[in-house]
């Protein structure tokens, strides 16, 4: 199975952590930061001839439509990342629906192809979120990549395979789900494969559990998002957790990815669905 490289696109104030702190719905209320961490991710990928999967959120696709289209114009993968990056844990069905509606009716008419993919906000698909893999389906959805294997304070599936797998399946309609990657290491399992986890690992243990993947024949999915590669991402007052989780390691983000581009083969769930034979009938 191919490894696939992925990247949440997301201003630097919508992660959960800053969630009630500000309101995006006036972003010149706010320093814009997207485009040009974008931008620099865009040029990575193209020195390293790789190509990946990108999950757009709306309100960023609605705000930068051209950002969106250049992102495809380099032949990058466009999927959703839902449209106001709020955790589906702290939503009704009904504002779900609307929210990965409002995502993909902004996406779709920007885009030259239909969007299948989705990761949601915060890995928040969830056994008590279930619920929402009806709605994915019944609004087109194809694959997602919302859920880690793993026991955390915000989100977690520990219980789920750690392989590619079904997730959901009706009146011949399925969802591919593409589980987030850990390694099991002394007996303890650990999340490994990008964001928070890239910056705040040593790199000879991301290098060490990266390879033990790789030996094992196991996919690794790497995800980041703009902001982490910002060194003058702008600073907010937050307790000493929440400092160190979303702080730390930025500065080292650019040479760690492309030390994983030229170290590891990645693509992009398109073209991972699209050569494995189980799958491919599932995309446009």
């Amino acid at each position: 199975m191919q490894n696939i490289l992925s990247f949440d696109i997301e201003e630097w104030f919508h992660p959960e952590i800053f969630n009630g702190r500000f309101s995006p719905e006036n972003p010149s209320n706010f320093p814009a930061t997207v485009e040009r961490n974008v931008d620099k991710i865009l040029a990575i990928l193209q020195k390293s001839n790789s190509e990946a999967t990108f999950f757009i959120l709306g309100w960023v696709a609605e705000n930068y439509p051209k950002l969106i289209s250049a992102i495809e114009a380099e032949g990058h993968e466009i999927a959703s990342h839902g449209y106001s990056h709020r955790m589906i844990t702290q939503m009704e069905p009904e504002e779900f629906e609307q929210d990965l509606e409002r995502s993909l009716t902004i996406l779709n008419s920007i885009v030259r192809k239909p969007v299948v993919g989705f990761r949601a906000p915060t890995f928040s698909i969830v056994e008590s979120t279930r619920w929402a893999l009806p709605i994915m389906s019944r609004l087109g959805i194809q694959y997602d990549s919302s859920v880690f294997p793993i026991y955390h304070d915000r989100y977690g599936m520990p219980d789920s395979p750690r392989h590619p797998y079904i997730i959901y399946e009706n009146l011949g309609k399925r969802i591919v789900e593409f589980p987030m990657t850990t390694v099991n290491f002394f007996g303890m399992r650990f999340p490994v494969g990008g964001g928070g986890y890239l910056r705040l690992y040593p790199f000879s243990l991301t290098k060490l559990f990266l390879g033990r993947s790789q030996k094992r024949n196991q996919q690794i999915i790497f995800y980041a998002h703009p902001w982490e590669f910002d060194e003058n991402l702008p600073r907010v007052g937050l307790s000493f957790l929440s400092t160190l989780r979303h702080y730390s390691g930025i500065k080292k983000m650019d040479q760690r990815l492309q030390f994983l581009l030229q170290n590891f083969s990645f693509t992009s769930f398109k073209n991972c669905l699209a050569e494995n034979p189980v799958f491919d009938h599932y995309l446009p």
